[in-house]
């Protein structure tokens, strides 16, 4: 009951987070470009594929390649381009699916020659390594996105309070309606809000990822 649960939270928090990605992308195009797309794409689809593929060993490492050339594909003409560190997250996050994806089947496949019993995740076999290089990915991963978006948040203070200071003078002799009626329209789901929700989404989808695979 608990390992469904944890696949359910998985599967549902990566979808989220393609959906989110995908929706942002609709509302404003050049800060969601496709490269990030397909990113969010392949690891939802990646992640859906490593619980619904049951024991065979086959399925992780399609995942594997998959999210690898993904990760490939997310940074291809994004160098110097405004969003181009969302993008490099994103490939990292396919990077990081598919250390996980590798230390599952390593699980599946199981240890080809003897392993001591006190070596921790036996079943593991040859590929213990690859799960403890995962879970180092979605700590660094996560870090990564923490400070990209404190800078973030820093900078669009800065910018804020000083369109502020200029579209006050400007606002200062409409009426409420005219005023109220674009604050109502900015505070439906707007891009940046839905990109919040894709980042929490994705990180609790990787975490959960992590915390399967480092599990005995």
């Amino acid at each position: 009951m608990l390992h469904a649960a944890v696949l359910l939270l998985m599967t549902g928090s990566a979808i989220t987070a393609a959906a989110c990605c995908l929706v942002a992308g609709g509302l404003a195009p050049p800060a969601v470009p496709w490269q990030s797309r397909q990113s969010a794409v392949v690891m939802a689809l990646g992640m859906v594929a490593l619980c619904a593929g049951g024991g065979d060993a086959r399925v992780p490492l399609l995942v594997a390649a998959a999210g690898i050339a993904s990760a490939m594909l997310g940074v291809v003409g994004t160098r110097g381009r405004a969003h181009a560190d969302a993008c490099f997250h994103r490939a990292l996050g396919c990077v990081v699916m598919a250390l996980c994806a590798l230390a599952v089947a390593g699980a599946r496949l199981g240890p080809s020659a003897p392993v001591p019993a006190d070596s921790g995740h036996a079943g593991h076999g040859a590929l213990v390594p690859m799960s403890w290089a995962a879970g180092a990915g979605v700590l660094a991963l996560l870090g990564l996105m923490l400070v990209a978006r404190a800078r973030q948040r820093g900078g669009l203070g800065r910018r804020a309070t000083v369109v502020g200071r200029v579209d006050a003078s400007r606002a200062a002799g409409l009426r409420g309606a005219e005023v109220g009626a674009p604050v109502l329209r900015r505070g439906v789901l707007s891009g940046p809000i839905l990109l919040e929700a894709e980042g929490g989404a994705m990180a609790i989808s990787l975490i959960v990822m992590a915390a399967m695979v480092l599990t005995p």
